[in-house]
């Protein structure tokens, strides 16, 4: 598979690697995921970088960007083989794991890969990752009711929900008796 890389933190120009690496199979609780789209995030340039000074690495290998979004071709053990075919968007890819979603084919838990209606593109269901769980963290802070844009004609980062047209809301409401996320989306068409 091709994939981009890095074995060093520092700039983007000083440690990407774009080559081909060998395919990922999926572990017991996992799936594989052919990506169609991946975003980049802060977390992920930052981590990169070496944010705060941080250079240490904590794999030998990492293949960054943590949300993403494409088709389930393979799943390990214990997952149903129905979901081989499934659209999904993925959420915290590369989270505490070497392995992100900056390749052509990605495995994650099978939770962290979430079911992508027909009527979603690739690359609107790459930032519902961090865009989403950021929106809930807010909303969660200040009991109360957030409207976040979500959808992007390409993939970006977190800033691409402010900058283009809506395709899709996900409306995040807190319930401050319970302060469980209650949630709804709806298509929406482009201004």
């Amino acid at each position: 598979m091709l994939a981009a890389w890095y074995e060093k933190k520092g700039s983007a120009r000083d440690t990407l690697v774009v080559s081909d690496l060998p395919d990922p199979e999926p572990g017991p609780g996992e799936v594989r995921v052919r990506i169609a789209a991946s975003a980049v995030n802060p977390t992920d340039t930052k981590a990169r970088a070496g944010r705060k000074g941080n250079m240490a690495m904590q794999f030998p290998r990492v293949i960054p960007h943590q949300d993403g979004a494409g088709t389930i071709d393979r799943v390990g053990r214990g997952v149903p083989e129905e979901r081989v075919g499934q659209r999904v968007w993925i959420y915290e890819a590369q989270w505490q794991r070497p392995s992100g979603t900056a390749a052509q084919l990605a495995t994650v838990p099978a939770e962290n890969a979430v079911p992508l209606p027909e009527r979603v593109s690739f690359e609107e269901g790459a930032c519902l990752g961090i865009p989403a769980i950021t929106a809930h963290a807010f909303g969660a802070r200040r009991s109360i009711q957030s409207v976040v844009r979500i959808g992007c004609p390409v993939s970006g980062s977190v800033p691409c929900a402010a900058q283009y047209p809506s395709l899709l809301i996900f409306s995040f409401g807190i319930d401050p008796s319970t302060t469980k996320m209650k949630g709804s989306s709806s298509p929406r068409s482009a201004r």
